[in-house]
């Protein structure tokens, strides 16, 4: 008959080397004090874009050199839109405007004519001048087929100095597929507001955030 006192003795010989074993393991892992610490925003933060240093931005009538009176409308009223969405406050078109025939009238200017930035700038508040011309905006109607094209330029001049600080040419185009000229022409007026928007989008993406964004 086996000693209880010793099945005992046994038992703890086990336990007793099972557990140097285990201080043996434990020692070889590092502490975590000894581990570099990185917080979470250190490791997904990426590079600040540099702001324009601009918090309000005048989005002046759009100079058509090629297109119509419409789609140069689709254009202004999108750029707006995409400029609130990316930070800088809206200023109404009515504001622009009655500013602009202000000072034609008392410069004497045609209408069109280009009004330099640091007046426009100065009247309305605001930190720089959206100048835009619509280079192309057309629909060519193919036999089964209508390709659609729109360009146009860009360009943010400084309220104070007139120097541009952003300038940028977009392009963007689709087409529309039909059998007959009515259903070409119905299918690309819809896909023409479309690559006029898709254009300006194109150009503010390159825009670096207004305030209201940071």
């Amino acid at each position: 008959m086996i000693n209880p006192r010793s099945i005992g003795f046994v038992c703890l010989l086990i336990l007793g080397a099972a557990f140097l074993q285990g201080c043996s393991t434990m020692a070889k892992i590092p502490l975590i004090k000894e581990l570099p610490f990185v917080s979470r925003a250190e490791e997904e933060s990426a590079p600040a874009t540099p702001g324009l240093g601009v918090k309000m931005i005048a989005v002046m009538p759009v100079d058509i050199r090629a297109g119509s009176a419409d789609a140069a409308k689709m254009v202004r009223e999108k750029l707006v839109q995409e400029l609130y969405f990316k930070g800088y406050p809206k200023i109404p078109f009515e504001l622009v405007d009655a500013a602009l025939s202000d000072i034609r009238n008392r410069e004497g200017h045609a209408p069109g004519t280009a009004v330099r930035p640091e007046v426009i700038g100065g009247m309305l508040g605001a930190d720089a001048v959206m100048y835009t011309t619509l280079l192309e905006a057309d629909t060519t109607y193919r036999y089964v087929y209508a390709p659609v094209n729109v360009r146009a330029l860009f360009e943010l001049r400084d309220a104070k100095t007139g120097d541009t600080i952003w300038k940028y040419e977009s392009h963007a185009k689709d087409r529309d597929y039909g059998v007959t000229r009515n259903s070409l022409e119905l299918g690309s007026t819809k896909i023409f507001e479309d690559v006029v928007y898709a254009a300006v989008k194109q150009a503010v993406e390159k825009i670096p955030d207004g305030p209201g964004m940071r």
